[in-house]
């Protein structure tokens, strides 16, 4: 009796073990048939850069330059949750910060 429990055992790690490669295998397969339809591009954007900056209010922040970013304890003690909020310099070199969720698309210059 206790044999047929060590095969049981045997076969369900056996067959976790082919599951798991076998979503490898095919995971592998599909990024390989995707990147050939479209390549993966590992470019981001930069600061020192220049910008269009469109919200999705409708608002453009034109030529304008990406310093930096504000998160976790830097924007803990600020007033209006500012937390994710990306900080520009426009064109009169004065800082804007945007929440990154407002941004509808950036077009490089």
């Amino acid at each position: 009796m206790p044999d047929i429990w060590a095969i049981i055992v045997i076969v369900i790690i056996l067959m976790v073990i082919y599951g798991y490669v076998s979503s490898k295998l095919s995971e592998r397969r599909k990024r390989k048939i995707r990147e050939k339809s479209l390549p993966l591009i590992t470019d981001s954007l930069k600061a020192g850069i220049n910008y269009n900056i469109h919200l999705s209010d409708g608002r453009i922040f034109t030529n304008a330059q990406i310093v930096g970013s504000v998160e976790d304890s830097d924007a803990e003690f600020s007033f209006a949750g500012w937390d994710g909020m990306l900080v520009l310099r426009n064109e009169n070199q004065k800082k804007v910060y945007v929440k990154k969720s407002s941004i509808r698309f950036v077009e490089e210059l």
